[in-house]
């Protein structure tokens, strides 16, 4: 149909031309003469292309079983180019050809406003600023195009494609918090009773994607009458999880805090606003915000405090307390093997805690008993049901389950020379390949539960009120913070968070791993498979934290280079708008330095690990665990297992 069509419209060109030809005078004919050779000659070039377009298209056709393409012109071509972008989708793990390559490069450079997504399906960087010295619209080293890994869902039509992990983080980069010091005061004094907040102490501390800020209050001792200091962190979540449905992991996090602390584990409190509600039991562990005096309803206090800021983003606050002491990366190098033993001692006994967290069935299997007269209630069962409903159902990149996505972002750190080291780039293709063809196929005989899914070296804290951590290694107290990742996934990437952070700045980082294992196994014992697979999960989070180190480091870049000018007057009106108390330059945007924290130990921790070996890994896991276990004293008053 297309070739008839081409060959139809050749000969009516020439047929009108010939006439136009005819009717012409004598002193016109040498002008109608050249239209009627143009025109011939279109209608002859337009027939031939559709000719070949029908051809490529029959044949792609053929190769899919179905019917031929009927219609208009460009029908065969929109085909051919679905063709391309459904056989580079197929090709997950193969490298990029040039022409792909092209393709990326031409829908991520010069890019000055970007919601998240390219039109291609892959993640985007806000602006070009893979390397500051105009090299915008060259090509990566001829190398790096080999080596980077070509992501499922790379195409012009492979929108529907992109994972949901993957569109969460980059949201989460484009509605990270644009809140003053200032203001977060003024919501402090509208909304909370906490006494008389002390102005100058409130200070930024460092962050991820949400902001944070120290400060502290007084009261009046009712006994003696004197100044009470309290200190408190108050946290501006994301816009991501500040709006729609997220706000369920909100109040999800909450719960396992108030979990954990009932199980003996130190964590911070949730603070209660002075704002009251009034509710009743909805369905499913649900509640129905009602009106004053309404029959059987009970009189809350908020937990947290939604506001828009004054860029028309929506974000909540929340307040806790301050834990005081050390974070693990602040205690004095070199670690004991005492005091890592310990730190994995505290990682076993939340992974313990959390394991009591019924699962689905066991929560049926409590309903069950309920209507029997069991003494459980039946909102406490659906509350608990409702948090692993909604933990269920986030995307994070940040879980393990969804490792394989960071390629994305990796890839357009490639494409925008942002990440150039062929060595590291192969470094990271190594533990992809592992992770598909070693932890993928047992993905399903995996642990599930609960998990806090951030114990880091900067998210659990060697207690002020404890032993000092460096005299008595062997009785340090530890608490945990920042309940941001909390998901529901693999049991066992809890303990691959852990010992991945423990290996940063270690002379022998897997002695140091299997010291740490021998503690959580004293509390929470490990499965033989969860063992096997522990070193790729291991890497697989050193790998997350480097290439999103990097990603998220360039777009707050961006988004400070955007928003500069209203910063640095802001920072004028408010000296503590910037952690070191200074205003920022409106022509140095220094980015967010605190996600480059272990980019540099990362690297070199990941070198010795794939040095090693998983097998050699495995082995001294094994060996290390249960010749140190025994001599791991677990705290028999807290309640967990000798």
């Amino acid at each position: 149909m297309v070739r008839a069509t081409g060959r139809a419209r050749a000969e009516r060109g020439t047929r009108e031309a010939r006439a136009r030809r005819r009717e012409s005078s004598e002193g016109g004919s040498r002008d109608e003469d050249a239209a009627a050779t143009t025109a011939t000659t279109s209608g002859r070039e337009t027939g031939a292309r559709e000719t070949e377009t029908a051809a490529r298209t029959r044949e792609g056709n053929d190769e899919e079983g179905r019917a031929g393409v009927e219609g208009e012109e460009t029908a065969g071509r929109d085909g051919e180019e679905e063709g391309r972008g459904g056989d580079g989708d197929a090709r997950e793990g193969d490298a990029l050809t040039g022409e792909e390559l092209d393709v990326l490069k031409a829908n991520t450079t010069g890019t000055k406003h970007v919601r998240g997504m390219g039109m291609n399906g892959h993640v985007m960087l806000e602006a070009t600023t893979s390397s500051g010295d105009g090299r915008g619209g060259d090509q990566p080293p001829a190398k790096a195009r080999k080596i980077v890994a070509a992501p499922k869902g790379l195409g012009p039509h492979a929108m529907k494609n992109v994972p949901s992990s993957v569109l969460d983080e980059s949201e989460r980069k484009l509605r990270r918090p644009k809140v003053q010091t200032h203001e977060v005061y003024g919501l402090l004094r509208a909304h909370y009773d906490l006494g008389d907040i002390d102005r100058e102490s409130l200070k930024e501390l460092p962050s991820y994607d949400d902001k944070n800020w120290y400060f502290c209050a007084y009261t009046d001792d009712p006994k003696t009458g004197e100044k009470v200091k309290h200190e408190y962190v108050a946290k501006v979540h994301n816009g991501m999880d500040s709006s729609g449905v997220s706000r369920g992991v909100l109040a999800a996090q909450e719960r396992i805090i108030g979990y954990l602390a009932a199980h003996g584990v130190e964590v911070p409190n949730v603070v209660k606003s002075k704002l009251a509600m009034y509710t009743t039991p909805g369905p499913n562990g649900t509640v129905n915000l009602v009106s004053e005096g309404t029959p059987g309803a009970k009189r809350e206090f908020c937990t947290r405090v939604t506001f828009l800021a004054s860029n028309q983003v929506a974000h909540t606050m929340r307040v806790l307390t301050y834990v005081r002491g050390k974070t693990i990366v602040q205690v004095p190098m070199p670690h004991s093997i005492d005091f890592v033993r310990r730190s994995g001692l505290f990682v076993g006994q939340v992974c313990h805690a959390l394991s009591k967290w019924p699962t689905p069935k066991e929560m049926e299997i409590q309903q069950d008993r309920r209507e029997l007269g069991d003494a459980v209630t039946l909102p406490y069962v659906e509350q608990h049901a409702m948090c692993w409903k909604v933990l269920t159902s986030r995307s994070r990149l940040w879980d393990l389950r969804f490792f394989m996505d960071v390629q994305h972002f990796m890839t357009d750190l490639i494409m925008r020379e942002l990440f150039e080291d062929e060595t590291r780039i192969m470094m990271c293709n190594t533990v992809f390949n592992a992770f598909k063809h070693l932890v993928l196929p047992v993905a399903d005989k995996l642990r599930i539960g609960i998990l806090h899914n951030d114990l880091n070296e900067q998210n659990i804290i060697a207690l002020e009120s404890g032993p000092d951590p460096v005299k008595f290694p062997a009785n340090v107290k530890f608490a945990a913070i920042d309940f941001g990742d909390v998901v529901v996934s693999w049991r066992v990437n809890e303990i691959a968070v852990a010992c991945a952070y423990c290996a940063l700045d270690k002379e022998d980082p897997v002695h140091d791993m299997s010291m740490m294992l021998a503690g959580i196994q004293s509390v929470y014992p490990l499965t033989p498979l969860e063992m096997r697979v522990l070193p790729c999960l291991i890497a697989a989070r050193l790998v997350t934290s480097l290439i999103m180190g990097m990603y998220s480091y360039h777009m707050q870049i961006v988004g400070e280079q955007n928003d500069h000018a209203s910063d640095a007057a802001a920072g004028q009106a408010n000296s503590n708008a910037d952690p070191s108390g200074e205003p920022a330059s409106a022509d140095t945007p220094r980015g967010n330095v605190y996600v480059l924290t272990t980019q540099k130990s990362a690297w070199t921790a990941l070198t010795r690990i794939l040095t090693v070996g998983a097998e050699t890994m495995f082995k001294r896991f094994i060996i290390d665990a249960y010749s140190e276990g025994s001599s791991v004293v677990v705290p028999q008053a807290a309640g967990y297992p000798a």
